[in-house]
């Protein structure tokens, strides 16, 4: 669960939320149908909602959608995280009315056992594609299910150009690598410099903090070579681990804490 839940600025949703019912009637319905990878793997009814990018089958199985995050429900004594509510609520209402499509990509499930697919309702939109486009999801890529990663990339672009959702102000900070604290972890945006670049099986970037970003060298992130990157202040989405002090102990040669990220679609590189 991310940090950020707790310093995050106290924010009015309820007008807010208002605008994203309509967002769902007049405006994202005709965006979302872009996304589309193929024919549909499976037709299957919809149980309930768990939260925004989380569902539960009539068969019993649950099923977690490629390509986005959305902000956690409130549990076991934590906060929810700013539109957690709003997410779910508009999740329930575009899947409302019909049986959903399944559509796969690489990776037919997750390590919690949950299914992995592309989501689409019963007119064929795709639910990844309007939850980015209302902002209420972050685009996350975990390779090696990419095969809409530059669609979904794009729709979360254009809601953070309008600010919409988790990109309006003050409503989703940044955490800085070097505020990074012991229990800090879950998702976060992340911003840090890079101070020094080591290679092995994986590009690390360490960056001014106690945080590492994780490539994957064989990936194209547009800055591979390790002059391009040292010195470069960047922006990342992703899940932060921490390792714990009994690993750093062992390895105080490295990061405690790093971020694995498998797209060029969820780092930023500045350009000085």
């Amino acid at each position: 669960m991310l940090p950020v839940t707790e310093k995050a600025p106290r924010v009015s949703l309820g007008a807010f939320f208002c605008a994203l019912i309509l967002l769902l009637s007049t405006f994202a319905l005709p965006v979302a149908a872009d996304c589309v990878l193929g024919a549909a793997d499976e037709l299957v009814a919809l149980e309930r909602v768990i939260d925004g990018d989380t569902l539960r089958l009539r068969d019993g199985r649950r099923v977690r959608l490629i390509g986005v995050n959305t902000p956690e429900l409130g549990r076991r004594n934590r906060k929810a995280q700013p539109l957690a509510e709003e997410a779910k609520e508009f999740t329930r209402r575009f899947l409302a009315g019909g049986d959903l499509e399944l559509v796969y990509d690489r990776d037919r499930r997750d390590n919690h056992g949950r299914v992995l697919a592309h989501v689409y309702n019963q007119r064929g939109d795709s639910l990844e594609s309007a939850l980015l486009a209302a902002g209420l999801a972050f685009h996350v890529v975990k390779a090696p299910n990419l095969a809409l990663a530059e669609c979904l990339a794009n729709r979360e672009q254009e809601a953070r150009r309008a600010r919409r959702g988790v990109w309006a102000n003050g409503v989703w900070p940044v955490l800085r690598a070097s505020a990074v604290r012991p229990g800090d972890g879950g998702f976060v945006r992340l911003s840090g410099r890079v101070e020094r670049v080591d290679r092995n099986r994986f590009l690390w970037l360490e960056l001014d903090g106690p945080v590492a970003v994780r490539l994957d060298p064989g990936w194209d992130y547009g800055h591979t070579d390790r002059r391009d990157w040292q010195g470069r202040k960047i922006e990342v989405k992703g899940w932060l681990v921490d390792r714990g002090a009994k690993y750093l102990s062992r390895h105080p040669q490295n990061k405690r804490w790093f971020i694995a990220v498998d797209s060029k679609f969820t780092i930023e590189i500045s350009r000085n």
